[in-house]
C-alpha cells in the first residue's frame, strides 16, 4: 500500500482533501484497505451538510487501519469569529479524553514498581485515610480504603459535579458545590490543595461496591506527582508526549498560539425543524469560553491552577488540549501495543496495554460482586482504565464533550473525530452509517465485502 499522498487526495472529495503527514503512517486509498472509498465520501458529504446547517463550525477527523491513514476530513472554521480555518494542529479542550493519558501515565509508574493498582491512596495523599460514607443523611466509616484502582476505575466512592457549559451560567446545587465554587474562583492553588479539600467531603457510597463517573483521575494526578517528584504537566511531556511524538498537547497554551491554533468553544442552539420529522435541521452556534482566543480558559495566566488529570476540574474547565495529530498518534501507541511508530519508542510493554484494554468491571480486583454495572449504555459496554470497553468486539472508545476516538482490535482500525461545539439535540436525516465516523467505517466494510461478493459472482458466471 505504497500511494502517494497526491494519490490518496484525487480520491478524496473536494472540501476535504487537507494533507495530514505524520512519521510511519503513509496515506492510503481506503480501497486497498477493503472499505469502501464511496461510502467514506459520504461521510465527508455529511460533514459539509453539518457544517452548512449550522451543526458545527468544523472538524477534524481521521481514520486509520494497520498503520495506513485511510481518510482525513479537515474541513470549516477553528475559529468562525475570527476567519481561522480547522487545521490538524487545531487544538481541542480534551475534556474526559484526559484521562486515557492519565492512566497511561499511571501504568508507566506502575511497569517500573513504583506503586502498585491496590495500594491505599492515602498511602500518597495522607487525607484520604479514614474516609467517611454518607447514607441515608447519616455519617459511616467506610468498609474499606480507597485504593488507587478503585479511582482510576471510577469505583472509589467519589463522584462530579456540579458543571456549566460556560462560566456565566448559574451553578445548580451539588455535593462539591463549595469545593467548585473555590476552584473557579481561583483559591485552590494546585493539585495537593485540590486533593486536600476533596478529602474531607463523604464518600457517596463505600468503595468498590459500585461504578460512578468522578474525579478519580484528578486524584490520581497528585498520586502521579507524589510518586515521580514532578508537576502533573512535565511528568505528561517526559513519560508520554515526548516519547510519542505528541507536539501540540498541553494544560494551556500562550496567547500568541491560542490566536493561532486554539478552536473556539461554541454552545448549538436549534433554529428551526423539519415539519414532517420535527427533528432540528437548522442550528445557530453561540461562543461559550471567551470573546477572542486569548481570553480563554486555557490560556495561560487565565488557566486553572490546578491540573487536571481527568478532564474537567471545578464546574467548567480544565483538562488537556490536544489536536487532532496528537490523538491521532496516542490512539496508534494503543493499537500498536505500546509501541510509537512515529518515534521508535516502546512506551508501555505489550502486557500492560493487554492488561488496559479489558473490561476491568468483570475483575474481582475491582468488586467482590460479579459484575458492576458501568456508564449504563446496555450489559455488554464495560469499562477499563482508557475508556468504554465493549468485550464481544473488543472496541474501546473514549470522548470528552466534543470529542472521541474509538479504536476496533480486531480490524486494527482506530478513528478520531474533533469537533469544537457542543449540541444536545438530534438532528434531521442523520443516519450513523453516513453521518458518524465511526459507523460509516463499519457500513464501508460491509459494502466492501458485499460489492467483492457481487463480483465474484459475476465471475463465476
Amino acid at each position: 500500500c505504497s500511494h502517494l499522498c497526491s494519490e490518496l487526495l484525487a480520491c478524496i472529495p473536494k472540501g476535504m482533501a487537507k494533507k495530514m503527514r505524520l512519521p510511519n503512517l503513509p496515506p492510503c486509498d481506503p480501497e486497498a484497505m477493503r472499505l469502501d472509498k464511496e461510502t467514506l465520501q459520504n461521510h465527508s458529504a455529511a460533514n459539509a451538510r453539518q457544517i452548512a446547517m449550522g451543526y458545527m463550525p468544523g472538524v477534524a477527523e481521521c481514520a486509520v487501519k494497520d498503520n495506513r491513514l485511510i481518510y482525513v476530513d479537515i474541513r470549516g472554521y477553528q475559529d468562525k469569529e475570527f476567519n481561522a480555518k480547522m487545521s490538524e494542529k487545531s487544538l481541542f479542550r480534551c475534556h474526559s479524553m484526559t484521562k486515557p493519558i492519565t492512566a497511561v501515565a499511571l501504568m508507566s509508574l506502575w511497569e517500573e514498581g513504583k506503586l502498585a493498582l491496590d495500594d491505599p491512596v492515602h498511602k500518597y495523599i495522607p487525607a484520604f485515610r479514614n474516609m467517611k460514607v454518607l447514607r441515608a443523611g447519616r455519617l459511616e466509616d467506610a468498609k474499606r480504603p480507597i485504593t488507587l484502582r478503585h479511582l482510576v476505575m471510577h469505583t472509589s466512592g467519589l463522584g462530579y459535579g456540579p458543571s456549566r457549559e460556560r462560566k456565566t451560567e448559574k451553578l445548580e446545587d451539588g455535593p462539591y458545590l463549595p469545593l467548585v465554587k473555590r476552584i473557579d474562583s481561583g483559591l485552590i492553588k494546585n493539585l495537593k490543595s485540590f486533593c486536600n479539600e476533596l478529602a474531607k467531603f463523604p464518600l457517596q457510597f463505600h468503595p468498590g461496591d459500585r461504578w460512578e463517573y468522578s474525579m478519580g483521575l484528578d486524584v490520581i494526578g497528585r498520586v502521579l506527582e507524589v510518586v515521580s517528584g514532578l508537576p502533573l504537566d512535565r511528568l505528561f511531556r517526559q513519560r508520554i508526549f515526548r516519547k510519542m511524538g505528541m507536539k501540540d498537547t498541553a494544560f494551556s497554551v500562550s496567547p500568541r498560539k491560542a490566536r493561532r491554533q486554539l478552536t473556539a468553544y461554541y454552545i448549538t442552539k436549534v433554529r428551526s425543524k423539519n415539519r414532517r420529522t420535527k427533528l432540528p435541521n437548522n442550528f445557530f452556534t453561540r461562543r461559550a469560553d471567551g470573546c477572542h482566543p486569548k481570553m480563554s480558559a486555557w490560556v495561560q495566566g487565565r488557566s486553572l491552577k490546578v491540573l487536571s488529570g481527568g478532564g474537567i476540574c471545578g464546574s467548567f474547565a480544565g483538562g488537556l488540549l490536544s489536536s487532532l495529530r496528537d490523538q491521532t498518534i496516542f490512539c496508534n501507541v494503543l493499537l500498536n501495543q505500546g509501541f510509537a511508530t512515529t518515534t521508535g519508542h516502546q512506551v508501555l510493554k505489550p502486557n500492560t496495554v493487554r492488561l488496559l484494554c479489558r473490561d476491568w468491571l468483570r475483575m474481582k480486583s475491582v468488586s467482590d460482586k460479579q459484575k458492576l454495572r458501568g456508564w449504563g449504555m446496555g450489559r455488554d459496554v464495560g469499562w477499563c482504565p482508557l475508556g468504554h470497553w465493549m468485550p464481544k468486539e473488543r472496541l474501546m472508545f473514549m470522548g470528552g464533550i466534543t470529542t472521541n476516538w474509538s479504536i476496533n482490535f480486531p480490524t486494527k482500525t482506530f478513528q478520531v473525530s474533533m469537533t469544537s461545539s457542543s449540541c444536545e439535540a438530534d438532528v434531521h436525516n442523520w443516519d450513523d452509517r453516513k453521518d458518524d465516523l465511526s459507523g460509516a467505517l463499519d457500513h464501508a466494510e460491509k459494502v466492501w465485502r458485499r460489492k467483492r461478493r457481487l463480483q465474484n459472482g459475476r465471475v463465476s458466471c
